[in-house]
């Protein structure tokens, strides 16, 4: 029987064959395949070897491309977020090695390249950066955040009911504005997170922010699950009992599928978690009456009026010191 045939006459066997045959032809292919490559064994030389050992110990390169603008538009949020991510894992000794070499807090790729990169999520690129990358290069950048800045430390607090029978979160009334519409919140406030995170869908719906192309999906992890968010420019106030106001505008994760992402897991009515980033900018005095459960926001002495000095005062400060 010629090779030609005899292929063909396998081939229609294994058309019919049940799973425990096909295990048994798969385990002979494979052996076979091991006996043909233990000659080969020989060839391993020490030249070979040093070879090896010279590819291995090479510097590590960024592997993956930059889509272009069209090709970008073309994906879904979901499969954009789902590609970086793949290639954030792909990379995952190259990144750990550029954001240790370079103490960084997020990197822009670029056709393999670090282009820029930041010590803080303070600065991180926004949709203006992205956009005017895309214009200059043709390329949609790969913004790559460090995960050990995005990370929560787990604590249990109190305020807002949890599922926890007699556990409360602390909470803050927030105001969150764009040039389209105005929304109050009471968001969970939790020290333990270093960035604030809100829910996408909810502010979509209430028209605070809308997507663009330019926006860069970040995939990260809490409570041991994954989640898909896109940092946003946001105007945040908040008011003090005086009437004092505490305003910024500050870059805000807004989580994807928030309903079912871990951000609801203590308490499933949470629409927001506000982190230190923010209160850090605004710097109000925040007093946590733990008898009441109520959260009083205070001014600042970055925000009191400075006194006038009194006639006295005035003479005290003029006389010579001895």
């Amino acid at each position: 029987m010629s090779h030609a045939n005899m292929r063909e006459h396998i081939k229609a066997k294994i058309e019919h064959a049940d799973l425990a045959t096909l295990q048994s032809i798969w385990e002979i292919f494979d052996r076979s395949k091991r006996k043909s490559a233990a000659p080969n064994a020989a060839l391993d030389s020490a030249p070979n070897r040093a070879r090896k050992a010279s590819a291995l110990n090479a510097p590590l390169k960024f592997v993956g491309e930059n889509l272009t603008i069209e090709e970008h538009k073309k994906l879904s949020i979901k499969e954009r977020a789902i590609r970086k991510q793949r290639l954030k894992e792909q990379n995952q000794r190259w990144l750990r090695e550029q954001f240790s070499t370079l103490g960084a807090a997020w990197l822009i790729v670029v056709d393999g390249q670090i282009i820029a990169s930041g010590k803080s999520l303070g600065n991180r690129p926004m949709q203006p950066q992205i956009r005017e990358i895309c214009r200059r290069t043709g390329k949609f950048p790969l913004v790559f955040i460090n995960d050990d800045f995005m990370l929560i430390e787990e604590s249990t607090s109190v305020w807002h009911e949890t599922k926890d029978a007699g556990d409360f979160y602390p909470t803050i009334p927030i105001t969150l504005s764009s040039i389209s519409n105005v929304v109050d919140l009471v968001g969970d406030f939790d020290t333990g997170a270093a960035q604030t995170f809100v829910d996408y869908d909810y502010l979509i719906s209430k028209n605070i922010i809308l997507p663009e192309d330019e926006d860069d999906y970040e995939t990260s992890r809490h409570l041991g699950q994954y989640y898909q968010c896109v940092a946003k420019f946001l105007h945040l106030k908040l008011s003090s009992k005086s009437g004092t106001t505490h305003a910024l505008q500050a870059a805000i994760n807004c989580v994807l599928d928030w309903h079912t992402s871990p951000f609801v897991k203590i308490n499933p009515t949470r629409i927001m978690l506000i982190g230190r980033d923010v209160l850090l900018e605004l710097k109000p005095q925040v007093l946590l009456d733990f008898e009441k459960r109520q959260t009083k926001i205070g001014a600042s002495a970055k925000f009191k009026p400075s006194r006038k000095k009194s006639a006295t005062q005035k003479k005290r400060a003029a006389r010579p010191s001895r």
